[in-house]
This record gives C-alpha cells, sequence and structure tokens, in this order.
C-alpha cells in the first residue's frame, strides 16, 4: 500500500506503542535561525496583539512551563499547548497513548509535562529539563505557511472515529476540510502493484461509497490507494481523505502528485507526523494504525502476501474495526493470506449491500456504546447465586431455546463436511482448520472455488455432515440447566431453522428426550417467529409468559416479531456488541446461568 519503500520496512514498536525505526530516534524540525526582536506572528509585525503570550528569553521559574531557546516568540495559547505536546512525544520512552493518558487526568500540556517531571524515568526529566519548545513552534508556523492547520486531542472538531482511539495523536495535522470527514467513513486500500482488474474494483468500490454516502479514506500511495481517491474524486465528486505516512508538505509519491494538489479541495490530507518529517521506511506502518481507526472499517481491495494492506488489517482487528475482503481476493494464485483474515473474522464481501449492512450495524453499537445497561442485565458468574426456593408461581412459563451456538456446536462438524467437498470438487486440498463455517454453506462453498455450490451441497452435504457427527460439541451444562428446568415443572421447547432430519441427526437422543416441543424449518419455513408463536398458541399461553434464548441478532428479533422475552448467549456465534443492538432482556455470559435463577430473572414476582 505504501510503495517499496515501506515493502522493505524495518520497525520495532516500541512500549508506548509507537512504530519507530530500530536505531533511529525521530527528530522534530530544526529550530529557526536566531534573530533580533520579536518573532513574527503568522500575521506579521512586532506587536503583541491581543490573544497571543510575549515571551522571553529567561528559564521560566516553573519547570512545567515551556523552556525556549534563542530567540524570541509570539505564539497563541493554542500553539503553545500543541508545541508542548508534540515535545513531550518526543520524549524517550514517551508516546500518544501515555501523553493521553495524562492528559485526561490533567487536562492540559503544561500539567502532564509538570507529571512526567515529578514522576517519569531519570531519562524523561533530563530530556524535559533540556528540551526547548522552538522547533516545534517552527514547525506549526511552517504548517500554517502551507495552508495546513491541526486539531488538539480535545478539540469538538476533532474526527470522530478517531477519538475513540485511546491512543490517537494529540495533535493532528491537516490541510483542507475535516468537516466532511463523518463517522460513516470506509479505508480502501491495498497492493501497490494491483491488476487492471483491482484497479477497477478500487475505482468502482470508491464510486459505490460515494453513491451511497460514504466517506473514502486511503493513504496516497500507487496502485490502489491512489485509484480509490481518484474514484472518490470522480464526477459527481464524493469527499476523500488521504492519510499520510509523512509530514503534509511532502507530495509523495510522486505520481500522485495531482491527487495530493486535489484532494484538499475535496476533504483533507491528514498527518500524525509534524511538518517536515519526511517519508521513512517506519512511517507508513504507523500511519496504517490511524488510517483504519480514522475510518469505520478497513476494505481490502486486492492485497498480497507481505503488502502494507495487510498491517492494517492487523491494526483494526486490535481496534475493534471490521476488516472488508473483496471476494476475488480468495480465488487468487496465494490465497493463503486471504484465508487467514477470514478466519480471523474479515467480511467476505460480494455485494456492497453486505457492506451497508455491517456499517449501520457498526454505528449503531458505536452509538449504544455507552447506553444504559439496566434494561439487559448481563450475567456474570459472580451474580450467580441461586435464591433457593420452588418455582410454583412459575410453573405456566414455555422456554424455548436454538440449538445451534446455544445448545450445541456444529461448527467443527461443518467445517469438516465442507473441507471435504471442497477438496474433493474445488481446486486444492481444503483443511477444515482454514474453513470459516459461519452463513451459509453454499456461500462458504462459493469461497473455497466450488463451482455449482448449490447442486453440491444438496447431494453430498448430509452425508458429509454425518461422517462429521463426532465433532459436534454438546454444551453439558446447558442440558444440565434445561434438565434443572424440567425438574421445576418449566416446559422446554427447541425452535430451530434447521431441517427437521438434519435437526434429528445433529442432536443427541438424550438432548432431544428432554425437549417437550421440537420445531423445525418444516414446520416453521424458516421463521422462527412462527414456530415460537405455534408453540404458545398451541398451550394456550400468553406471550409475556414465554422466552426465547438464541445466540444470533436474528434469534432476537425472532423474539422480538413474536412479543416473547428474549436472551442472548455469548458462547454461540455472535458478540456481545452484536447482540446488543436487539436490545436482549438478558445476556448470559457462562452456560450455567441457565437454570431456574434464569426464570426468576425474567419473571421477578
Amino acid at each position: 500500500m505504501f510503495g517499496a519503500l515501506a515493502e522493505e520496512a524495518c520497525y520495532s514498536l516500541t512500549t508506548h506503542g509507537r512504530l519507530v525505526p530500530r536505531s533511529r530516534a525521530r527528530r522534530p524540525c530544526s529550530a529557526p535561525p536566531a534573530r533580533g526582536g520579536w518573532w513574527p506572528s503568522r500575521s506579521g509585525g512586532n506587536s503583541s496583539p491581543a490573544g497571543v503570550h510575549r515571551t522571553a528569553l529567561s528559564r521560566p521559574s516553573n519547570p512545567a512551563e515551556p523552556r525556549w531557546g534563542g530567540v524570541l516568540s509570539v505564539h497563541s495559547e493554542r500553539e503553545l499547548e500543541a508545541a508542548t505536546l508534540l515535545m513531550l512525544l518526543d520524549a524517550p520512552g514517551i508516546g500518544p497513548a501515555r501523553i493521553m493518558s495524562l492528559l485526561d487526568e490533567y487536562s492540559s500540556a503544561a500539567a502532564a509535562k509538570g507529571a512526567l517531571l515529578g514522576s517519569g524515568s531519570e531519562r524523561v526529566r533530563q530530556y524535559l529539563e533540556q528540551a526547548v519548545i522552538d522547533p516545534y513552534i517552527t514547525c506549526l508556523d511552517k504548517t500554517h505557511e502551507l495552508g495546513g492547520d491541526f486539531k488538539l486531542w480535545n478539540d469538538s472538531d476533532y474526527p470522530a472515529n478517531l477519538r475513540r482511539w485511546k491512543g490517537r495523536p494529540p495533535v493532528l495535522f491537516y490541510k483542507g476540510d475535516l468537516s466532511r470527514l463523518k463517522p460513516r467513513a470506509l479505508a480502501l486500500v491495498g497492493r501497490v502493484d494491483p491488476t487492471g482488474t483491482g484497479v477497477q474494483s478500487a475505482h468502482r468500490f470508491a464510486r459505490k461509497c460515494v453513491e451511497h454516502g460514504i466517506v473514502v479514506v486511503s493513504g496516497l500511495a500507487r496502485g490502489i490507494d491512489g485509484e480509490s481517491h481518484r474514484g472518490a474524486l470522480a464526477q459527481p465528486s464524493g469527499s476523500t481523505y488521504a492519510v499520510l505516512g509523512h509530514g503534509i508538505e511532502h507530495a509523495y509519491p510522486k505520481e500522485n502528485a495531482a491527487l495530493y494538489a486535489e484532494i484538499p479541495r475535496h476533504g483533507a490530507l491528514i498527518s500524525q507526523f509534524m511538518t517536515g518529517v519526511g517519508p521513512q521506511r517506519w512511517t507508513f506502518p504507523a500511519r496504517n494504525e490511524v488510517m483504519c481507526t480514522l475510518a469505520l472499517g478497513t476494505v481490502i481491495v486486492e492485497g498480497k502476501p507481505g503488502c502494507g494492506s495487510l498491517i492494517q488489517a492487523d491494526f483494526s482487528f486490535k481496534h475493534d474495526r471490521p476488516v472488508f475482503l473483496l471476494s476475488r481476493n480468495l480465488r487468487s494464485d496465494n490465497a493463503e493470506w486471504a484465508q487467514q483474515l477470514v478466519k480471523r473474522g474479515a467480511h467476505v464481501i460480494e455485494r456492497f449491500d453486505q457492506v451497508l449492512e455491517v456499517i449501520e450495524a457498526t454505528l449503531d453499537e458505536s452509538s449504544n456504546a455507552k447506553a444504559p445497561m439496566e434494561a439487559q442485565t448481563l450475567f456474570h458468574v459472580g451474580d450467580h447465586q441461586l435464591m433457593g426456593g420452588a418455582l410454583a408461581q412459575h410453573s405456566d412459563v414455555v422456554a424455548l431455546f436454538d440449538l445451534d451456538g446455544v445448545v450445541i456446536d456444529t461448527r467443527e462438524a461443518t467445517a469438516v463436511a465442507l473441507a471435504n467437498i471442497a477438496s474433493r470438487h474445488g481446486p486444492a486440498i481444503v483443511h477444515p482448520g482454514d474453513v470459516d463455517p459461519v452463513g451459509s454453506p453454499i456461500s462458504v462453498l462459493g469461497r473455497l472455488g466450488v463451482r455449482n455450490a448449490r447442486d453440491i451441497y444438496r447431494a453430498e452435504y448430509d452425508a458429509e455432515l454425518r461422517k462429521a457427527l463426532g465433532s459436534v460439541r454438546v454444551f453439558r451444562q446447558v442440558v444440565d440447566g434445561i434438565r434443572d428446568l424440567k425438574r421445576h415443572g418449566i416446559r422446554v421447547g427447541a425452535v430451530t431453522a434447521q431441517p427437521a432430519r438434519r435437526a434429528e441427526m445433529l442432536v443427541p437422543r438424550e438432548v432431544r428426550q428432554l425437549l417437550d416441543f421440537f420445531l423445525c424449518h418444516n414446520d416453521t419455513g424458516g421463521k422462527k417467529e412462527v414456530g415460537i408463536a405455534r408453540v404458545l398458541d398451541g398451550l394456550g399461553v400468553s406471550r409475556d409468559r414465554a422466552f426465547y434464548v438464541g445466540d444470533t441478532p436474528k434469534d432476537l428479533e425472532a423474539a422480538r416479531k413474536a412479543a416473547v422475552k428474549s436472551v442472548g448467549v455469548l458462547w454461540g456465534f455472535s458478540n456481545e456488541g452484536q447482540l446488543r443492538r436487539w436490545s436482549p432482556d438478558l445476556l448470559l455470559d457462562d452456560q450455567r446461568m441457565v437454570g431456574p435463577e434464569l426464570i426468576r430473572r425474567l419473571f421477578p414476582q
């Protein structure tokens, strides 16, 4: 993604989270030459206008105040804050995460510096006692001369997605307009030497983003990055932002100089690096973390082993940002890297509406991240204290369960079956460990290169699954909980989307014998809410006296449609954020929570 310069990168991750070159220190801009009189402001003149401070040459009496070198300066409080933060970032062993932690506690750069002088290492204290602020003020002046500006960590218009990262740059440089950088943004990345199809895919994907009001973020590198920016700028143009691996004054690489000049009119050039820092091998991997957190998610349009987009994918997984992978990457000659990303949770994209669905879900999760939790209690093992006593007053309650991901786990068996089929009908031998079984088996087979996947699935899948039944896992503690409910007189059933023949094959007899009701796809047409309603109507039980336990958003949606209480479990196919979107009545994070206490929590007296 960032060219041969970064493809050969040799860098280290320091203890404070910054990628730095081995045996090389970061160097700020050079100090300006000494000159007499005042250091003029951007507006010129030697006076000291309102809102700026005139700083003397003498060393400040307060060690936390900035120390000046051989020049005098006129500067605003905002510039002094930014310059002090940049100076702190150059302290040995100090990076953005440590600075942000200090700012959260002390609120200002001067106070953070005072804290480091009091509690930092000897090396840090020595650096701070000797460091002068002049070079950092010079960098800010140069930034303004270039038509750029900066945002501080606590500015109200600091980019919203980036603000979620506790290790974000305390000072963010840019040239252009940040006002159009909305949370609804995607980073489009890929190899620097794309195929012709890859170039077309990048352009088309960027145009789709523009059509759907999604901001295009990329890295201005040659190849996929550049074409993504061009796609966003094609008429009618959208908004696009380039995250640079150097200061904003460098148009790099040269072949993208026209994009460098055009992007600020439709978005901005953005950099975590001070003006004056040139492109270096270590800076490009470091900027990938900013790029992935500036966007809502990362799209790998076309990759290859060792390309920079894989570094960005690593950062995206680290920050729990979705990774999208265009499906054609799985059909390349060397697709092992792509298969590994899928195993880690990357979304394989064949249609743009798949992207839109994930974006909307992610935006909902982000906006609800700090929502009150009272309405969706999460059980923890430490809270699981049985209150004792019979459940006679709850004898009319009906407990209904999904099967796969709640009572049993068929993922390993499914992977074995699909791997065997793909090995026979696909382009290569497939190991079960390389198969992500989540989703439709037909789509999985398609991703594995099986042609006529639907026909082959219908002809062979059940037979292969039967051979793999030994890999089906039963959640014993859940079964014990169901058995306990039965002992207390609670009626228990299952409503599953599996066909009857397959459900009876997958669910052990001992489990089926515990169930008073067993409704499958054949009974419901694949609509679980229909099955839930059929059970309750047959029993004459009120909707408010029943609940459905599931492990996916579709299960919780079915409970909502059926107007019964919903319980989500976190040992199945979905994570907490995905389930909370549907506001379940309870979330369970331990299988031992299934039992009488569950009834008491759902139906308090």
